[in-house]
């Protein structure tokens, strides 16, 4: 991205559906997309290829704002592919040439529609690409590798579309449709996430299983990082092999942005099962972190353990579990306050009009006898602003708790991140006011304790009995084993300049 917008945003959520013959995609693509809706809630687009040309709508606000009735209405038309995208823009303006999905006109007259969850941080590098077009303010690195990829050299798509993709690094899963043909791939650090799956002689890829879930497709692999795959009249192929070697997947998508119950790969080389068996949902790694957190840091005279809904209850289960403590689900989340459907750190506000909302979101069991004098161990996937745990900490209190601790399964965000989600400037990160340091963070939040899962906790968490690599420099522990947690190191994968870290050492 550019620069840091003022807004807190997220990565997106993209899918595709592609059927040998033109078939009446719509309705199934807007359920799997519904699977998909907690990854983007400020707007959605939808592109289809049909007998009668190319057809593209966007809206602004969730699925069922966007896509009304009448809408509906005018867009089931019979389809060889369908692309919806769920936006949080990470790059670029909320105007019109940025809504996905984005498409530009070929030399050849071929229209190539684009949707994309991730981030391409070196925009500048991009724009000496693009030939002959004004290229408006504000344009997103999305608009712009459209347009790279129109006009990218080669005798047909395939060789089009690998040789946009050498020309750009980033953190990226596309999905391409031009003509007949659907195109799917991921940048070869596979730091974004993409799925497959077969759908009644058709393929669906989507950001998460859950989304394949929603219409009944089974899970078949996660792309190859480096991988492209083309769907068309004559089914699958492989366009670029990839790699099944270990990558730097993102980190906070397993503390927080997947839905609990989507599932993720252990290790890469899984991707060659028939069915992934070492896949796990992120629920019950997050059970595992809490686990960790309870042999990390045991508060073993609790009154009680609760879970901040709601990625936060897994970790929070597995705490009480391993301590053999009561769990008591006394903060609820409203889903019928007007916030109640959008996650707090995804909203487009300022951080004092969040802070005012969280206990419309959140609100708690107010009887006496569950707060008085209590010792309460609140489990949370992550705290990146503070704003959410220092509200809970202020009513829980104010309830009648003697003590108040936090369990975060997730280390102290202190960087901002440039490849797929924007965390505000590092000045609005909590950790990075207090310097990671957890008692600075409690006091700040009015908490008794506030205690971080480690680095290894958290690995070990999601490699299972994989082995832990411990490099030379502590701060490279996560890229050492296959993840990317800039957010917390501030090393990543790629510099905001585009080009690759400096390999660790082992």
């Amino acid at each position: 991205m550019n620069q840091l917008k003022d807004s807190i945003e997220d990565k997106c959520g993209i899918l595709g559906i592609h059927t040998v013959k033109p078939t009446l995609n719509l309705p199934l693509a807007l359920l799997a997309a519904a699977g998909l809706q907690h990854r983007g809630q400020h707007g959605a687009g939808i592109a289809m290829q049909t007998e009668n040309g190319l057809k593209r709508f966007t809206g602004t606000g969730l699925l069922k704002d966007a896509f009304t009735k009448d809408v509906i209405e005018k867009f089931t038309h019979p389809s060889f592919w369908t692309m919806v995208h769920l936006r949080y823009g990470t790059s670029g303006d909320y105007i019109d040439h940025n809504l996905q999905p984005i498409q530009a006109k070929a030399p050849n007259g071929n229209i190539v529609s684009v949707i994309h969850n991730g981030e391409f941080p070196a925009c500048d590098k991009m724009k000496n690409f693009i030939k002959d077009i004004s290229i408006p303010e504000g344009a997103s690195d999305t608009y712009l590798f459209t347009n790279l990829l129109a006009q990218s050299q080669g005798d047909n798509w395939d060789e089009k579309i690998c040789s946009a993709v050498d020309k750009v690094t980033g953190a990226f899963s596309l999905i391409i449709g031009v003509n007949n043909s659907l195109y799917a791939l991921r940048d070869r650090w596979g730091i974004r996430p993409l799925i497959m799956g077969r759908l009644n002689g058709g393929w669906v890829f989507a950001s998460e299983t859950h989304s394949l879930s929603k219409i009944n497709v089974k899970a078949i692999r996660r792309l190859k990082r480096g991988e492209i795959v083309k769907v068309d009249e004559n089914g699958l192929s492989t366009i670029r092999n990839g790699t099944a070697k270990p990558g730097n997947f993102c980190d906070f998508e397993w503390a927080y942005f997947s839905r609990p119950n989507s599932e993720a790969p252990t290790r890469e080389n899984d991707n060659d099962l028939d069915y992934p068996a070492q896949w796990i949902s992120f629920s019950l790694f997050r059970k595992r972190c809490g686990e960790a957190l309870a042999k990390e840091m045991p508060i073993t005279n609790a009154s009680f353990v609760v879970g901040v809904p709601d990625s936060g209850v897994a970790l929070a289960t597995g705490y009480a579990y391993e301590l053999r403590l009561p769990y008591a689900q006394v903060i609820l989340r409203d889903h019928f306050d007007p916030y109640g459907l959008q996650r707090l750190f995804m909203r487009d506000d300022k951080i004092e009009t969040i802070s005012q909302k969280v206990l419309g979101k959140l609100s708690l069991v107010p009887d006496p006898q569950v707060w008085k004098d209590a010792i309460v161990v609140i489990g949370d996937d992550s705290i990146v602003r503070g704003n959410v745990s220092k509200k809970l900490t202020q009513a829980i209190f104010k309830l009648g708790a003697k003590e108040v601790h936090w369990m975060v399964g997730f280390p102290p965000v202190a960087y901002p991140c440039h490849l797929g989600v924007s965390m505000r400037t590092r000045d609005e990160l909590i950790a990075a006011q207090f310097d990671s340091n957890p008692k600075k963070i409690a006091r700040a939040i009015g908490a008794t304790s506030v205690n971080y899962i480690s680095p290894e906790g958290f690995i070990q968490s999601r490699k299972a009995s994989s082995k832990l690599i411990k490099p030379e420099n502590p701060k490279e522990i996560f890229l050492a084993n296959g993840g990317c947690a800039g957010c917390i190191t501030g090393l990543y994968p790629i510099l905001k300049d585009g080009s690759e870290y400096p390999r660790y050492t082992t």
